[in-house]
């Protein structure tokens, strides 16, 4: 890429913007280069953008400064792949990046021979298998007994799922499968179909995505000894199919939140964190409850009454500082 002349030598036109549209095949990686071997001393400091489509009005694919760089890699997906991926992404740009898991993805499918294809008919398909490579561009998988991935024909190693009607209902990680430290990426809500996510005994970190929340046909969500920080999101309190939600073992902090009101909640295990706050009376709500463990937090406050009126079978309230002597029946205080 190289800027007019006149820009090089002349002040004057320094904040002007210049446009160069350069043709990139769909399924490209590319390098790209800025001459400012001529630049003066007024030219800088400027900004390099680049655009996908023909449009500047668009989101930059990236931007940087010539200052600090000069070289820029970026990637192009298969054509169906890349509509499909513009249209549901939150981070748009990020699936041309190739040092972002989402655009390794991406690259990846592009090239594997297999997502084009299904991208035309069936895009339930390929949402999912990049919801899983990108998942893997993050936090590493490792296996010593891969099982190959059973659905939309993926022949390589990857993460133990079950399918049922060509979609995945189960993904785990732990015991067979595990993963460098890593977090737990917005695209696993493309899994949309999940009965139980299991991501125990591994090294993830960072907060836990908002995007569980859109998994209102998961029974059961296992995401305990790993490192989740942050606090719980209230919208994984809105899946009204869950029946069990294991967060022992992390560094949660923040208050259990008050949404916590899905009837159907048989176990709620939430020990060995970092809680603060009071219990919500809300959970004295959840008719379905048979085991309650909060030990080993920093909750505070006295022990709501409407907990009272549960029938818990397994709870264990200790190692926190609540007020008042008096605990519900069957529980460990």
């Amino acid at each position: 890429m190289h800027f007019p002349q006149h820009v090089l030598y002349n002040q004057s036109v320094c904040d002007e913007s210049f446009t160069e549209t350069v043709q990139v095949p769909f399924g490209s990686s590319c390098e790209l280069s800025v001459n400012v071997a001529c630049f003066g001393l007024f030219c800088l400091d400027h900004n390099v953008s680049i655009f996908y489509g023909s449009s500047a009005a668009s989101e930059p694919i990236l931007t940087s400064n010539v200052k600090s760089q000069t070289q820029f890699s970026f990637g192009v997906p298969s054509k169906c792949l890349t509509s499909v991926l513009l249209e549901r992404t939150i981070q748009r740009s990020s699936i041309f990046d190739l040092s972002a898991p989402q655009g390794i993805a991406a690259n990846a499918l592009s090239n594997d021979g297999l997502s084009e294809v299904l991208c035309s008919n069936n895009t339930g398909a390929v949402l999912e298998r990049f919801a899983l490579t990108v998942f893997n561009a993050s936090v590493g998988f490792k296996s010593s007994n891969w099982v190959p991935f059973q659905c939309h024909g993926w022949g390589t190693p990857a993460v133990k799922t079950t399918c049922t009607n060509n979609s995945i209902t189960s993904l785990v990680l732990g015991v067979d499968v595990t993963s460098r430290q890593g977090t737990i990426p917005t695209e696993i809500s493309f899994l949309s179909n999940l009965d139980h996510l299991a991501l125990r005994s591994n090294s993830l970190i960072g907060s836990l995505p908002s995007e569980l929340g859109i998994f209102q046909t998961t029974r059961t969500m296992e995401l305990w000894n790993n490192s989740i920080s942050g606090s719980i999101p209230t919208e994984l309190f809105s899946l009204s199919s869950l029946e069990y939600l294991a967060l022992f073992g992390n560094r949660i902090t923040g208050t259990i939140p008050t949404e916590i009101g899905m009837t159907s909640l048989i176990g709620f295990w939430l020990e060995d964190n970092l809680a603060t706050g009071t219990i919500p009376t809300e959970i004295g709500g959840l008719s379905n409850l048979e085991t309650l463990s909060l030990s080993n937090n920093f909750l505070t406050g006295e022990i709501p009454s409407q907990l009272f009126n549960l029938t818990l079978q397994a709870c264990n309230l200790s190692g926190n500082g609540f007020t008042g002597s008096l605990a519900p029946p069957g529980c460990e205080l």
